[in-house]
């Protein structure tokens, strides 16, 4: 790499070693940030990641700041991020080899990750095209990244030909009301898998697991609930029977399948927010199965990596079938049985793509704090969440996990390092991918992250999202900087 890059990082790599031994001595003070951080690490980050995803809030808060003429009125309105992107002429599919192509022989093994989320390249009221898959391809390419890990479910919709699921609304213009279910006309993933493959791209399946459906931001975009579908929504599915008149569904559960808080009082649809399905209903876990195996059944895709597989909270979920299976009151033994049931979905999960995919990886994006033995006041993923991340990767149960290291607290340079070390150091060798934060004001902040990582011995990391980098314009930093030695996948 160019010698004045390898300077930068090593500078920064000490600073941050630096910064963590007088941390050490004196905690209190060094737990400020030490170097500038985006938009999305304002006030209250953090509760709002907790209820609609790392994701979502990075975008509603982001999306905020560069529209003030938005206003964001409650926990959970999504605000989408300006597209740039531009069509370019179709990629004729070639051999796929799962290499990053280069002219050389790929000098270093190390995976190299974009999230492409749907707000990366969709908007609310317009219609994406087969050229913005191409173009982010491209630069995705060209930057030197091996894998994306591409959004193809949100909230029980589906960005790619139905299967059980409608049509996302995204993918036409007109509200949620008018296009949930309307057919496009293309396919995006598999446009994604055309365009990736030919480029030398691994492409991920990336499926948020809980998450129901997303009520439009208000009613100008449409309805509360979804409209009826074919094939019908989740919320339909699992709320009516086949012989409703108005919204045709399959389980007639009513509202029992939803999140239920600690008052035993059921989850209520609010404009902007998600409705999660709660992992203590068999029904549930066996149709996100369900979906998962029908996108490996009928997609080339190399892995599948999973986002919101957990609870919505602490306080989540005494449904009427959990109560009945782990009791009605808080106990360690209750916890327990909810980590567990995750943990069963997820190994689930692993077991169905294995069968149809022998060679593809299954991840997940997981909440940034493991356990809090700093005492920094932060939500858990294992205790708030029921997540046991490290457990599914020391189990097998996943091949991979990529902490959500962006956005809120984890954006501050010392504890991004603290954090990212304490999940390599936890792993048992085992691959885990930091995330990367991608909108910095300056892309040193992104730089030495990368170096960092491979120092600790990270096998690759992965970088949030499209849209932030290219929002920075920051594919030929990638490109000369530390991209500029080939990689191939572990």
């Amino acid at each position: 790499m160019p010698l004045a890059y390898r300077a930068r990082c090593i500078h920064s790599s000490v600073a941050v070693v630096l910064g963590l031994l007088l941390a050490l001595r004196a905690p209190s003070p060094a737990l400020r940030p030490t170097m500038p951080v985006p938009a999305a690490a304002a006030a209250g980050f953090e509760e709002l990641a907790g209820q609609i995803g790392r994701a979502e809030a990075w975008f509603a808060m982001a999306g905020e700041a560069d529209a003030p003429d938005i206003t964001y009125p409650a926990p959970g309105t999504l605000v989408s991020a300006p597209s740039s992107l531009q069509s370019t002429p179709s990629l004729t599919p070639t051999a796929y080899f799962p290499l990053v192509s280069r002219s050389e022989p790929p000098a270093m093994i190390e995976r190299r990750a974009i999230w492409v989320t749907r707000y990366d390249w969709t908007t609310f009221g317009v219609a994406p095209t087969p050229g913005d898959i191409d173009a982010m391809v491209s630069k995705v390419s060209d930057a030197g990244f091996n894998t994306i890990l591409f959004q193809v479910r949100a909230a029980g919709d589906a960005y790619y030909t139905p299967g059980l699921e409608p049509w996302a609304s995204r993918l036409s213009a007109g509200t949620v009301t008018d296009t949930l279910g309307l057919n496009p006309g293309w396919d995006p993933l598999a446009r994604m898998l055309e365009a990736g493959h030919a480029a030398g791209i691994e492409v991920h399946a990336y499926v948020n697991v809980y998450t129901a459906w997303l009520s439009p931001p208000n009613a100008s975009y449409g309805a509360l609930a979804p409209p009826a579908t074919i094939p019908p929504q989740m919320f339909d599915r699992f709320t009516y029977t086949s012989t409703h008149p108005d919204h045709p569904g399959e389980y007639g559960l009513g509202w029992a399948w939803r999140h239920h808080d600690s008052d035993q009082t059921a989850m209520l649809l609010d404009w902007g927010s998600y409705l999660w399905a709660s992992p203590g209903v068999d029904q549930v876990n066996d149709y996100v199965v369900d979906v998962v195996e029908d996108i490996v059944r009928r997609y080339a895709v190399d892995g599948v990596h999973l986002d919101l597989v957990r609870y919505a909270g602490l306080a989540y979920s005494y449904d009427p079938y959990s109560n009945a299976a782990a009791g009605s009151e808080p106990s360690s033994t209750r916890a327990q049985w909810q980590r567990d049931r995750i943990t069963a979905l997820v190994t689930r999960v692993r077991d169905v793509t294995r069968a149809w995919r022998p060679g593809a990886q299954v991840s997940a994006a997981v909440w940034p704090y493991y356990v809090d033995k700093w005492d920094w006041g932060l939500s858990e993923g294992y205790s708030d969440y029921y997540q046991d991340s490290r457990g599914w990767l020391a189990s097998g149960a996943v091949d991979a996990i990529a902490p959500m290291l962006y956005g809120g607290e984890s954006d501050s340079a010392l504890k991004w390092f603290v954090l990212m070390a304490d999940f390599l150091d936890a792993s048992g060798g085992r691959p885990v991918y930091p995330g990367i934060g991608g909108s910095y004001a300056t892309f040193e902040d992104i730089a030495w992250r990368i170096e960092i990582a491979r120092e600790q011995g990270a096998q690759g990391h992965a970088i949030f999202s499209y849209s932030g980098l290219d929002s920075r314009g920051y594919w030929d930093d990638l490109a000369f900087g530390p991209y500029s030695v080939p990689a191939s996948l572990p």
